[in-house]
C-alpha cells in the first residue's frame, strides 16, 4: 500500500494513506478516514500493513508505543523532507 491508497475496512469504512514508514522490518500506514464523498474527516489512525502468500491486510496498531516510535519516524521524515525542499531553493 502507498500513500493516496484508499483502504476499505470490513465495516465499510474507508481511509487514505497519508504517508507509510517501516519500523523493525514491517510496514505502518498513517491514514485519514474520507466520507462519502472522499473528503478526509478529523479521525486519524495508524494501521500495520500485513502481507499473507501475497494478499494484504491492515490491523490498527494501538499499542502506545508503536504509535509513539512511528508518529518520531513520520515527524523525522517530514522534516527530512522540509529541510531538503529548503536547500532546493
Amino acid at each position: 500500500m502507498n500513500k493516496e491508497d484508499i483502504i476499505t475496512l470490513e465495516d465499510n469504512l474507508e481511509y487514505m494513506v497519508l504517508d507509510t514508514v517501516e519500523l523493525n522490518q514491517d510496514k505502518y500506514l498513517y491514514c485519514v478516514s474520507i466520507d462519502q464523498e472522499e473528503m478526509p474527516t478529523n479521525e486519524y489512525k495508524y494501521f500495520k500493513e500485513i502481507n499473507e502468500n501475497g494478499n494484504l491486510f491492515t490491523a490498527e496498531v494501538e499499542d502506545q508505543n508503536i504509535i509513539e516510535a512511528i508518529t518520531a519516524l513520520l515527524a523525522t521524515d517530514y522534516l527530512d523532507s522540509v529541510t531538503d525542499d529548503e536547500q532546493d531553493v
